[in-house]
């Protein structure tokens, strides 16, 4: 698999993590605040992980 093709899916499961944590932690409830975090929390670890690869692409 071509790693700029890898690159941009990794940057779009950054982007789907982090909408829908947002709306889990919007909707309030104790529950579903635990869970936004979480996805949160993923979405902050995969974010640095497509940092990383756009980085290291030489396409600069």
């Amino acid at each position: 698999m071509n790693l700029a093709l890898l690159a941009v899916i990794v940057l779009l499961a950054f982007l789907v993590l982090l909408w829908f944590g947002r709306g889990l932690i919007a909707r309030g409830s104790n529950g579903q605040v635990a869970n936004g975090a979480v996805l949160l929390t993923l979405a902050a670890i995969i974010g640095a992980l497509a940092l990383g690869m756009v980085l290291s692409l030489d396409v600069w």
